[in-house]
């Protein structure tokens, strides 16, 4: 089994500090487009009509990816559950109990 080789690349978010971030070689474009995107949203809420500070930017934009990582997890949590039930239902079905 072949293992991914490590890079150190540098990231650059929003004006603030940069820093190294040790990823696999074959994730390096996935961060790379993460990265992008975070970029490209502080931006947009920089230069926007509010014209927020970079650290006041980069700060709406984590909440907002925190906002959309609540609701999908909650989202998955509520189907796991309802997937269970309709399961726990055919199993009583099937053995008679109901």
């Amino acid at each position: 089994m072949e293992q991914s080789k490590v890079h150190s690349i540098t990231v650059k978010i929003a004006g603030v500090d940069s820093f190294k971030l040790p990823v696999k070689e074959n994730e390096e474009s996935f961060y790379r487009s993460i990265i992008e995107r975070i970029n490209g949203n502080c931006n947009n809420l920089i230069y926007g009509a509010s014209g927020d500070k970079p650290t006041v930017a980069l700060a709406k934009v984590a909440l907002y990816y925190a906002d959309m990582l609540y609701r999908q997890t909650k989202q998955l949590q509520e189907q796991k559950t309802l997937l269970q039930d309709f399961e726990s239902r055919l199993d009583q079905l099937l053995s008679g109990i109901d």
